[in-house]
């Protein structure tokens, strides 16, 4: 007897009702994303008359936005709870898309690409510090994985959604694409505005507002920097790919569509079931080790694409694509566990919004570095990256061990701290209950 998709699906989503609110608030947010995706350089361009060099100028601006709002609103978020920043973040995007028609001119797209950016990169740590909050340990990791499994999913939709506007190559179309994309945004407002008082979590006015708010550990800040490295495969598979077999290759141009259409099935098809093992900060450190030896090997399949010809060159970037993908879930599941284990409970949003500093300043940096020091050299180039992937998940499980040790050792230290400060405070109170009224006067004198 089969099972009904409909008990099947139930089976794969995390149990609380909660976690469930929050991925239908994320699948909603990324079918808009992927209607806008699918018609943005229409709408920029057509719609308000915009160059390429001005789109440009606009998303460097996001991305910078980005990446200068990111620890504040970590802050903010641990500050007034992450309930309510996440909802303000949701709300505040909506209105942006909302006159994102009106910015003909490029100042004021620049300022409306400017406030985007600032609310579209905040929130990714918003939304994990509440999965901290709404998921126990175990199921944090995997409940992670269903939410980057379902915005794929909606991305996905988004853009066969888009596919009949942008058969009109009407204004009018492409502007109502940006319109859906702000109401997904108010639709995710409304879902995630009834999370439980559990999902605020917050450090309180008295905690946020001290200097020990700043991340100073290094060994966090080191697996933040090396996770920004792994997350290159984002620039490998939306710019390097498709240069270098447009440009390098003797593969047909369609391969690239095909890239995009295996990246996207294995995540949505293995995300989850490869999430699971990554229970500790040692197994999480392995996860992204693994992450780094599968880029690698991307990186070399991809430099041997341009020695064969057109068949060759099609399966080689093909299995080229399946080995970024495991290193691209790999990374994730990682990052996941070993960001979780690493950020204290009363400061996570700020410790999660500095790791995602990593991943920002990658994506910032990262289309450069890839063009200019990777495609620009060949072969070399790829064989170099693919070098400092191996490098990177070997650095990675060092540091994290050491970070391992440091745990356990204040952990082991805890207990006995607790014990020494409990008998001082019995020895002052017998010291009290000791003393005489001649005691008093004198100390008085």
């Amino acid at each position: 007897m089969t099972t009904p998709l409909s008990a099947r699906l139930r089976s794969w989503l995390p149990a609380g009702r909660s976690a469930r609110r929050l991925i239908a608030a994320s699948f909603v947010d990324s079918v808009g994303t992927g209607l806008f995706i699918a018609g943005s350089a229409l709408f920029f361009t057509r719609g308000l008359g915009l160059s390429t060099i001005q789109v440009g100028v606009g998303l460097s601006l996001a991305g910078l936005a980005g990446f200068l709002g990111m620890v504040p609103l970590g802050r903010l978020a641990d500050g007034i709870g992450a309930k309510k920043a996440i909802v303000a973040l949701y709300t505040w995007r909506g209105l942006c898309f909302a006159v994102y028609p009106f910015a003909a001119e490029p100042a004021f797209f620049y300022v409306i690409a400017f406030l985007i950016g600032i609310a579209e990169w905040g929130g990714g740590p918003i939304v994990q510090s509440i999965v901290g909050a709404v998921e126990g340990d175990a199921a944090r990791v995997r409940t992670m994985a269903v939410i980057a499994t379902v915005r794929n999913v909606g991305f996905s939709l988004g853009a066969v959604l888009a596919a009949g506007a942008l058969a009109t190559e009407s204004t009018r179309a492409f502007s109502g694409l940006v319109f859906a994309d702000a109401v997904t945004f108010f639709a995710a407002a409304v879902l995630l505005s009834r999370l439980p008082a559990v999902a605020n979590v917050r450090a309180g006015r008295a905690k946020a507002d001290r200097p020990g708010m700043k991340v100073h550990d290094p060994r966090f800040l080191a697996l933040a920097v090396l996770n920004g490295v792994l997350f290159l495969h984002t620039v490998l598979l939306t710019a390097a790919l498709p240069l270098w077999i447009s440009t390098r290759t003797d593969a047909p141009p369609a391969v690239i569509g095909v890239v995009v259409v295996l990246n996207t099935g294995m995540v949505v098809l293995t995300q989850v079931r490869l999430s699971g093992g990554s229970t500790d900060l040692r197994s999480a450190a392995r996860r992204q080790q693994w992450s780094g030896l599968c880029l690698a090997a991307c990186c070399v399949l991809v430099a041997l694409a341009a020695q064969g010809g057109a068949v060759t060159a099609t399966v080689l970037l093909l299995a080229a694509t399946a080995a970024l993908t495991l290193g691209e879930i790999w990374q994730s599941v990682g990052a996941w566990r070993l960001s979780y284990a690493l950020s204290p409970k009363e400061r996570r949003g700020t410790y999660l919004s500095v790791y995602e500093l990593g991943t920002s300043g990658a994506s910032a940096a990262g289309p450069v570095l890839i063009t200019w020091g990777v495609i620009e050299n060949g072969a070399a180039g790829w064989v170099g990256l693919a070098g400092c992937f191996v490098l990177t998940g070997f650095a990675i499980v060092l540091i994290a061990g050491r970070a391992g040790r440091a745990q356990a050792t204040a952990a082991n230290q805890q207990p006995a701290q607790d014990e020494t400060e409990s008998a001082d405070e019995t020895v002052a109170a017998g010291r009290e209950a000791s003393r005489t009224p001649a005691d008093e006067l004198s100390q008085e004198r």
